[in-house]
């Protein structure tokens, strides 16, 4: 396993792919998740998983392409960060958008550090492009997302709630100083 070789599987599975309403190449959210899991010092297979955490939601990427390159610690990390239901059909996004992140906090309560760890990572990236974005795009960026800002701003508050198990994390206080900012 290798942190260059899962950012080489990342590129080439998110090959032509841009991060929600822009133009920028979406491996820079996977650099940005990576960055993040360096600064908290994480394991070798926590930084691939979060290199890797939308390849199964988001590319033709299967399970077991997953487990041959980079073994059933990453697969099982990556698996936790997939949103079950969850489909490139804009209008299907939007009629289980509550029930798919209902799940993911759920799941937030019997997650390891380490799939908190990547699950933060992400979420973190995220909260952080919207914070950018809304500096310069202002309320027009919430039209972007298959729900109206409230229920983002519950998700977000949610999860916050639920990651107690990263809580003593440079990432977590971000996350939390993030949302403030953001809602």
């Amino acid at each position: 396993m290798s942190i260059k070789k899962a950012l080489d599987f990342a590129y080439q599975a998110h090959d032509g792919q841009c991060r929600k309403g822009g133009k920028i190449p979406y491996i820079v959210h996977l650099l940005d998740v990576a960055k993040y899991l360096l600064y908290e010092e994480a394991p070798e297979a926590v930084v691939i998983a979060g290199i890797l955490h939308d390849t199964l939601e988001d590319s033709n990427t299967k399970k077991e392409d997953l487990r041959l390159q980079f073994g059933n610690e990453v697969v099982e990390l990556v698996s936790f960060c997939t949103e079950e239901g969850n489909t490139v059909d804009a209008k299907n996004q939007k009629e289980t958008w509550k029930t798919r992140k209902r799940h993911s906090i759920d799941s937030l309560k019997t997650a390891t550090k380490n799939q908190a760890l990547v699950f933060l990572a992400d979420k973190l990236s995220n909260i952080t492009a919207i914070k950018e974005d809304q500096i310069f795009i202002g309320t027009g960026i919430w039209e972007r997302f298959n729900a109206p800002k409230e229920e983002i701003e519950w998700y977000y508050k949610s999860i916050l709630a639920g990651l107690g198990i990263v809580s003593d994390t440079r990432m977590y206080r971000l996350f939390s100083i993030a949302i403030k900012e953001v809602f």
